[in-house]
């Protein structure tokens, strides 16, 4: 029987294959084997490779979880979307700073809106 450690190795092996750079690779395998926090991961890989070449590889990962993973591969599928929601906020972090049109006023929130039957029973709804 196979070891937990080894299907999880052999799962990261399949999803990072022959992603380029190979220190980029490096981080990643890191990041899936829980080595390594995806924020950490991320930051890494973008300061290595610039946020549009992680992008890529983040994709390219994605896709290969969904049609290559396994049913044993479910831990290491769950760090792939953790590590792409990271990127996401990430990515939107950094693209709110560059682009002025994307800044915030200081002090201003945005509005929320919460289905009534996930807001608490104390707080105001909002109506039409």
């Amino acid at each position: 029987m196979t070891s937990r450690t080894g299907l999880e190795a052999e799962a990261i092996s399949r999803l990072t294959d022959g992603l380029q750079p190979a220190a980029m690779r490096a981080i990643l395998v890191q990041c899936l084997a829980g080595e390594v926090a995806p924020s950490t991961a991320v930051s890494r890989m973008i300061a290595i490779a610039g946020a549009t070449t992680v992008r890529t590889a983040i994709d390219e990962v994605t896709r290969r979880a969904a049609t290559v993973s396994r049913a044993s591969d479910r831990l290491v599928r769950d760090r792939v979307d953790e590590l792409t929601q990271v990127f996401v906020e990430e990515v939107e972090g950094l693209a709110d700073v560059s682009d002025p049109a994307k800044i915030r006023p200081e002090g201003h929130q945005g509005r929320v809106f919460r289905a009534p039957e996930f807001s608490d029973r104390d707080e105001p709804r909002i109506s039409d």
